[in-house]
């Protein structure tokens, strides 16, 4: 039986665009973002979808150090053994958010992810974060 989708997340499968959207709700608490990066990796792998917009615009604010620090040792090294290849993520912020994160010191620059069996970007509009992921699929499909 699945896990349910905690109310502060909304979580859909698009099966046409093969897409994982998930929409954060509000601002959340730190077990709170654990259980809703968990609850969309197992959405992920029940449709062996890696290509995943996230909304993050509704928090208001970004995430703490702490919080920047989990993603990066504890939740993104668990999407290539449970996905299998590269995962794709598109941040969808709102634009004092994705200002606050170029400046916050805690936050990766995007050559971190150079390298690594995932990829992000961030966005603060929604086409332009699909229109990414499409082109990250397109990408994938001429490799395979």
């Amino acid at each position: 039986m699945p896990t349910p989708t905690p109310h502060y997340l909304s979580i859909d499968y698009e099966a046409d665009a093969g897409l994982l959207v998930g929409r954060w709700q509000r601002l959340v608490m730190p077990f709170e973002l654990h259980r809703g990066y968990a609850r969309l990796l197992d959405a992920a792998a029940e449709h062996a979808c890696r290509y995943w917009l996230i909304d993050t615009s509704q928090r208001m604010i970004g995430v703490d150090a702490t919080d920047v620090q989990w993603m990066m040792d504890k939740f993104f090294p668990q999407l290539q053994p449970r996905l299998g290849r590269t995962t794709y993520l598109a941040y969808l912020m709102a634009p004092h958010q994705l200002a606050g994160m170029l400046t916050d010191r805690a936050m990766p620059t995007m050559d971190y992810f150079d390298g690594r069996p995932y990829d992000l970007a961030r966005f603060t509009h929604e086409e332009q974060a699909r229109a990414w992921l499409r082109q990250c699929a397109s990408q994938d499909a001429q490799v395979a």
